[in-house]
């Protein structure tokens, strides 16, 4: 190289800028880069808020799933154990003890795991009709208004909700 291009290769200070304006160039870009990681830091807080978020909506909606689930099959084995109750109550005379006490075995073997799995049978012979618990299939004369004087078919409730009311016979004052 000639020693005039190395002249010209020197940085050319811009003449608007002195020595005393650079701190300040300094700070500015300190300033614009400490904002951009608030920026950054504030997205990424709020994206791990919204992952929490998504993580608890979703264990609702599989707890939702199989709450669901489990009360549908609930529902259709139902009828199943109502068979084997008329089945017992209905049994002939002659019919060997040991089969009864069996059947009695089973159904409160069946009692057992529905009671583990969170559902209650609807007590509602003796109780005062109430439509939430109850349908009525029909009416008798009796002492007192609305009471529930036999249980046709037992209710059953899982947490609270009703699955099936109970089919009662209420008492109607005459």
């Amino acid at each position: 190289m000639l020693p005039e291009e190395q002249h010209n290769e020197d940085p050319v200070q811009d003449p608007e800028q002195t020595p005393q304006d650079e701190p300040s160039d300094l700070q500015r870009q300190l300033d614009e880069a400490k904002e951009e990681a608030q920026t950054n830091l504030s997205g990424w807080q709020r994206a791990q808020a919204d992952f929490a978020n998504y993580q608890k909506r979703e264990e609702g909606k599989q707890r939702e799933i199989m709450d669901f689930a489990k009360e549908v099959t609930i529902v259709k084995l139902l009828p199943t154990l109502d068979t084997l109750g008329q089945g017992l109550k209905h049994a002939p005379q002659n019919i060997d003890e040991t089969w009864l006490k069996g059947i009695n075995a089973t159904l409160a073997q069946l009692d057992k795991v529905l009671e583990e799995m969170g559902v209650k049978k609807i007590d509602a012979l003796g109780k005062p009709f109430d439509p939430q618990f109850h349908e009525a299939v029909r009416e008798v004369p009796g002492d007192t208004d609305g009471l529930t004087v036999e249980d046709l078919q037992t209710g059953y409730e899982i947490n609270g909700k009703v699955i099936r009311p109970s089919q009662v016979v209420i008492s109607k004052k005459a």
